[in-house]
């Protein structure tokens, strides 16, 4: 390493120690006069670098002392949209459910109408899933860490763990500074039943979120550097990373920018190198601060699995992600209590919810390409949609914020240079007192559901982006949380109303005249993980066919029944049609893989996840239902009984339930 490379990382690195937790705020005068932070900035160097955060890092005192005992934002649900692919001519099947077609996102579970492939209990699995009749474990890599999600490209499998134990890396060569970090382990596929490992990523900070796009990883990994009076105990066997000077405590310059441990596997051994996880030259910072991290949007182009992955970072907090096939967004919002900026010295007791979002292009390598700042925060991917050039965010500013009701909005950001300016704007979304619940944008009309005591659905004309408008509201009870866009300009919500997830079916081919065709309360004390992510949500276009995780508890006299109750874990499978509304076809009850009556024992009720289907001419349809447990494969023309199943590695966790005359 020559003098100059060494110089520049070693003053990159005390930078880094004297303020990634304080580049949220440079004073009032870096705010252009129309309060928008025009673009990012990137550094021409290290050294640049390092004066930047020198000088942020006065802040940090006043920061965190600052609005210490304002509530936590509560970030709402999830919501997404389904995904149908063809196989051959004559086979097709669901994918991940998915905001916007073509852009894959990752999840614990994957299908190629083939294969099966899932992270669970601390493995990586894959299935032989057809024919259904001969469903089969092919392979089980036990996996280092947690593996929480993947992806899967052809023949080539990206499998995301969380790392907390860092014991088995060299310590000599990478010592982490983190706590946690993510692990990408990618794997070929071309040999089913031995998965071959190929590459190695060690990434320093926790998983923000990520999406696929034309073959190529695009993670988004957020960092951070602690200081002392904010740095939490040290866990037992970790090494800190604060040192005595002897004119009091620091951190140590060594150990503070993020960086990359990076395995390649080969015939002839492992090649290791260790990198910064973003050189400085794609380190971007705000005109105006916002946070207290580094967020890294890091990619990996599939066609060259082995080769050197590219990054860009922005000095801020970790944020909110959407993605089209183009673009990558960061709502970056100033919930961090540490980052809030009053907008004058007179205010200075009032924090002011905002949100700073930040575009970047995809490809082979990402590129910035500009930022605006905007009212309120988002609630989730589904507040924000990109369509003809135009940036559509639907935000909320809570009441505890503005003193009085929730202000919600909806902001039309157009890119203009590096700027993404207003267009347009919609203000008073909703009756006094509701916030945003859901958000759906289907190419120029947008949905939005908001909520206190009833669910107005309101339908929004967008196609004049300068001129956005209310076009009809609807109101009835209860509220919705995931919308999913239908054939026939028709949208499936769901939803709660009472102790009882909702199912509604709504028509919105006249925006002036959102009508409820039918609606459907699943049971009293039921919920669904669809409520809150949707991809447990299965639309199955073919046969209109909607699958539901449900999670139900009975009161029951029997002394069989669990602690009182009968409990339900598993799937229901809904017909739905405009005129029909919601007709149950058949339920799919993984109670076999925690039920153990021969012990009197049950595992833990693990509800249905996940499911999908696959279907072939001539050969039928099926649907696949995963839980934690196991995987249960049922012919929808005969659901009583599954045609195969298979159970999955987990750990045991038995609850007791009493039998007539055993007591407790």
């Amino acid at each position: 390493m020559g003098k100059g490379t060494f110089c520049c990382r070693w003053l990159l690195l005390v930078g880094l120690t004297l303020l990634l937790v304080a580049c949220s705020n440079r004073g009032e005068t870096d705010l252009p006069e129309d309060g928008q932070p025009s673009r990012l900035v990137s550094f021409a160097d290290c050294e640049q670098l390092q004066s930047y955060l020198t000088e942020s890092a006065t802040l940090k005192s006043t920061l965190e002392t600052q609005f210490s005992s304002a509530p936590a934002a509560d970030m709402g649900l999830d919501g997404g949209a389904a995904e149908a692919l063809q196989v051959d001519a004559a086979r097709e099947y669901t994918g991940t459910n998915v905001q916007e077609a073509g852009v894959d996102e990752a999840d614990f579970s994957k299908t190629d109408g083939d294969y099966l492939y899932l992270v669970t209990g601390g493995n990586f699995l894959v299935f032989d899933v057809w024919p259904a009749e001969e469903m089969i474990e092919l392979s089980r890599v036990a996996m280092e860490g947690n593996p929480f999600s993947l992806f899967v490209e052809q023949d080539k499998a990206l499998v995301l763990s969380h790392v907390w134990d860092f014991s088995p890396l060299d310590e000599a060569l990478f010592a982490p500074q983190n706590w946690q970090m993510v692990k990408l382990s990618l794997f070929d596929l071309t040999d089913r039943s031995a998965p071959k490992l190929l590459r190695e990523s060690y990434l320093e900070g926790g998983y923000v979120d990520a999406r696929m796009v034309d073959g190529r990883l695009h993670l988004v990994v957020s960092s951070g550097v602690y200081t002392s009076g904010i740095f939490p105990p040290v866990p037992a066997g970790t090494e800190s990373m604060l040192v005595d000077t002897g004119a009091g405590t620091e951190i140590d310059p060594a150990l503070t920018f993020p960086r990359i441990l990076d395995k390649i596997y080969a015939a002839d051994g492992v090649a290791s190198t260790v990198d910064e996880i973003c050189p400085c030259e794609n380190v971007y910072r705000p005109e105006t601060g916002i946070g207290t991290g580094l967020l890294t949007l890091f990619t990996l182009d599939l066609a060259d699995p082995l080769g050197k992955p590219h990054s860009v970072s922005v000095l801020g907090d970790s944020g909110l992600i959407y993605a089209s096939a183009d673009s990558l967004i960061v709502a970056a919002q100033n919930n961090n209590i540490w980052a809030w900026r009053p907008v004058a010295e007179s205010s200075a007791s009032s924090p002011q919810a905002s949100t700073f979002v930040h575009k970047f292009t995809l490809g082979s390598a990402p590129g910035y390409a500009g930022s605006g700042k905007i009212e309120g925060w988002v609630l989730n991917q589904f507040s924000m949609s990109e369509h003809e050039g135009v940036l559509r965010v639907a935000t909320t500013e809570p009441a505890w914020v503005t003193g009085d009701q929730p202000e919600n909005r909806l902001f039309l950001l157009q890119q203009n240079k590096e700027t993404l300016e207003e267009i347009g704007r919609l203000e008073g979304l909703g009756d006094p007192g509701e916030s945003i619940f859901a958000v759906r944008f289907v190419a120029d009309k947008g949905f939005v559901v908001t909520f206190e005591r009833t669910d107005p659905l309101y339908t929004l004309d967008l196609s004049q982006p300068t001129a956005p408008r209310v076009a009809g509201e609807l109101k009835i009870p209860g509220f919705s949380t995931y919308l999913h866009p239908l054939a026939n300009d028709q949208l499936l919500a769901v939803g709660r109303e009472g102790n009882s997830t909702k199912l509604s079916l709504f028509d919105v081919a006249n925006l002036s005249l959102p009508r409820e065709l039918a609606y459907k309360l699943v049971g009293d004390d039921s919920y669904s993980e669809a409520e809150y992510d949707h991809h447990a949500f299965t639309w199955f276009a073919k046969e209109q066919v909607l699958a539901l995780p449900v999670t139900a508890y009975t009161q029951t006299t029997d002394p069989e029944g669990y602690g009182g109750y009968d409990v339900f874990a598993g799937l229901h499978l809904y017909d739905v049609s405009a005129e029909e509304g919601f007709s149950l076809r058949g339920i799919i009850d993984h109670e076999q893989f925690y039920r153990d009556e021969e012990n009197r024992l049950w595992y833990y009720p693990e509800p249905v996840r996940r499911s999908f289907f696959i279907s072939e001419e001539n050969n039928g349809d099926y649907l696949y239902s995963i839980s934690r447990r196991g995987v249960l494969a049922n012919d929808l023309l005969s659901l009583d009984e599954a045609v195969s199943s298979a159970e999955l590695p987990t750990e045991d966790i038995y609850w007791i339930y009493p039998l007539e005359g055993d007591g407790i």
